[in-house]
């Protein structure tokens, strides 16, 4: 949440900046909410984690927690560790590896569902070793979205260090890293729809470059692909729509054969009805 104090005539003109600082990746701020992963089971073996990202808020908390006796009626436990640090990816990924340790050791199958930081925080964690039961990851990638940290980090610095602290530099400024791990199911869910935040820096986000919503324009080798028309800030709040998608994938390497798997054509940010 955002608190704003009565501001001089100066300072209005900061208003709007200030607001999208707050929501620009969409919804609350990363560590609005302090979750507490769910309670652990000791019948099941297997562990469903998300990794949330920027703009993971209680709209999006309420929304993973409804799935919960859906995930366990799969004989799986639910996580959602709050791992994100001020400090950076670096620090961020340490926080993630002791939750590893402390948390999914007794599992024999770990499957996790990335947003976008996610998947920058946890593949060099994997790489490492640091994650030895690992089954299963589902990356949330966006050509739209995925501009938003080198946004916020250009044209919002300050206030983004403000509100965010470093990880979200850090995120605008390395190179995705991919996950190459042997014997680890590895899916993509793309979102093919922009937020307000890349609608409203448009200009800048087209000046990186064209956007590619090819499966293999992600630098990640995947066993699967599928499209979503969702934006970011959706993905969060409708996470049930993409649960079944998931969890088909986790059983069977694949997607189902309702899944979107073309690319959107087009101009992506041109003005269009959605379904």
């Amino acid at each position: 949440m955002c608190t704003l104090r009565r501001m001089s005539a100066g300072r209005l003109a900061a208003l709007h900046a200030t607001v999208v600082v707050c929501i620009w990746i969409g919804g609350a701020a990363t560590n609005a909410i302090q979750s507490t992963p769910t309670s652990p089971s000791a019948a099941r073996t297997e562990a469903f984690v998300v990794l949330r990202g920027f703009g993971y808020g209680a709209p999006a908390e309420r929304a993973l927690r409804a799935l919960e006796p859906a995930i366990a009626a799969q004989g799986m436990d639910l996580y959602m560790p709050d791992y994100i640090s001020r400090s950076g990816l670096d620090e961020s990924r340490k926080n993630l590896q002791r939750f590893v340790q402390d948390r999914l050791a007794r599992y024999e199958r770990v499957h996790v569902f990335a947003f976008i930081a996610g998947g920058w925080t946890l593949n060099p964690l994997v790489a490492a070793g640091g994650v030895p039961k690992l089954a299963t990851v589902i990356y949330d990638r966006s050509p739209l979205q995925e501009r938003a940290p080198r946004i916020a980090d250009e044209r919002l610095h300050f206030l983004t260090w403000v509100r965010y602290g470093s990880p979200v530099f850090d995120l605008a400024r390395t190179t995705y890293p991919p996950l190459i791990a042997s014997g680890v199911r590895v899916g993509l869910v793309v979102e093919t729809s922009p937020t307000s935040f890349i609608r409203d820096h448009e200009q800048t986000a087209r000046s990186y470059g064209a956007f590619r919503f090819e499966c293999d324009a992600f630098d990640q080798r995947h066993d699967d692909c599928m499209y979503v028309d969702l934006n970011h800030d959706e993905l969060y709040v409708r996470f049930a729509d993409v649960w079944p998608e998931a969890l088909t994938f986790i059983r069977s390497g694949k997607f189902s054969s309702a899944a979107g798997r073309t690319p959107p054509r087009g101009d992506p940010l041109a003005p269009r009805t959605r379904q």
